[in-house]
């Protein structure tokens, strides 16, 4: 059974309440997407995705041993990939 929330149709209530929960669940695979989880150096790549896109690069950086709220060259390289992958429609 497949899921979609629209978190711009929801009470906000309901929508801070998925953010804080989703706050005790970065660094671990139970991450939704919803809440922020990287540096300040990755604000206006990461911020305009996808909670897809998110949850996406927040595995890749796991499965690969980085810190998801590190800064290096090779988060740089995921979240370009991510950036291609999960473009915002304007």
């Amino acid at each position: 059974m497949t899921y979609a929330i629209n978190l711009n149709a929801i009470p906000w209530q309901a929508t801070d309440a998925l953010i804080k929960h989703d706050l005790t669940q970065v660094g671990t695979m139970g991450y939704l997407g919803v809440a922020y989880f990287w540096d300040f150096e990755y604000k206006h790549d990461l911020r305009p995705m996808s909670v897809a896109g998110h949850r996406w690069v927040h595995t890749k950086l796991l499965a690969e041993g980085l810190d998801v709220g590190g800064v290096s060259q090779r988060h740089e390289v995921i979240i370009k990939q991510a950036t291609n992958r999960f473009k915002m429609a304007s």
